[in-house]
């Protein structure tokens, strides 16, 4: 099992988006995958995908549940969906911080991370959509996961954040390696999204390249509108292109070849570090 944290520091740079359709990809190419969607924000990946009820509606078992209590297993929110399945976000995992400060639980960083050894066996790929202000959940899915995927836009704003993405993780890294010596934190790459093509995005991409410690994948995400519209109908690009109402314009379909490159470089990527296991 594979698990990935999808994060950036910005906001607005699609990283809940990422997280559902790089889902799509992986669950297309008839891999099991499970979301964890730990954003609390009415507009996370639990919306996203139309289960708004199991986010703010009155539900026998939440996600803070699951994190705060031993006896409450992962399995028991998770929802089951054609290309992938869902652990959704609740309303409540805002004030997890103040829950754990009350009840002094001291290890609370690794809440997400005892859960998932329960379900190791059920799925390929894990991708947690944590929100992006750096917080008790942020580190949960970091320490999770030990991968992160960065999705930027190619801005000026967003060349800004990748330098405080990269502090985090270090920093993530250094702190947890003084009790684990041997724990580390990869990030997998820069994706860059919402690329339009412009000069300034070129200008970007190619000063990123020289940043240090930091990988651009060789994948753009383009910059159309119908995914916002594909947000609007609660679907994934995929199942939006399928939908007898919407579908896509054929210029539009290298949103799907962009995802499906992503899928492929991940399960790649993936294969790799097993080979590497087995060599070593």
């Amino acid at each position: 099992m594979t698990v990935i944290t999808i994060w950036s520091e910005s906001g607005g740079v699609g990283k809940t988006t990422t997280t559902l359709n790089l889902a799509a990809a992986l669950g297309e190419q008839g891999k099991d995958v499970l979301i964890i969607d730990l954003d609390p924000q009415p507009a996370s990946i639990t919306d996203h995908a139309g289960y708004q009820d199991a986010k703010n509606g009155d539900v026998e078992v939440t996600l803070s549940d699951v994190l705060l209590d031993d006896d409450v297993g992962l399995s028991e929110v998770i929802i089951e969906d054609e290309l992938f399945d869902l652990a959704p976000a609740h309303e409540s995992l805002a004030s997890l911080e103040t829950t754990v400060r009350a009840q002094q639980i001291s290890t609370a960083e690794f809440l997400l991370r005892s859960k998932l050894a329960e379900i190791e066996d059920e799925y390929d790929y894990i991708l947690i959509d944590p929100p992006a202000t750096l917080n008790l959940l942020v580190d949960n899915a970091l320490i999770a996961s030990g991968n992160v995927l960065v999705p930027m836009e190619m801005t000026r704003k967003g060349e800004r954040s990748i330098g405080g993405v990269v502090e985090t993780v270090t920093a993530i890294e250094s702190q947890l390696q003084r009790a684990q010596p041997d724990f580390s934190l990869n990030v997998i790459g820069v994706l860059p999204n919402k690329v339009d093509g412009s000069i300034l995005n070129q200008e970007i991409q190619g000063s990123l390249e020289d940043v240090d410690g930091v990988e651009v994948l060789p994948i753009t995400i383009p910059s159309y509108n119908v995914m916002e519209q594909a947000w609007d109908a609660h679907l994934d690009i995929f199942r939006y292109a399928e939908h007898d109402d919407y579908g896509l314009r054929k210029y539009q379909e290298s949103l799907l070849d962009a995802y499906r490159d992503l899928a492929t470089l991940i399960i790649e990527l993936d294969a790799d570090d097993e080979t590497e296991a087995v060599v070593s």
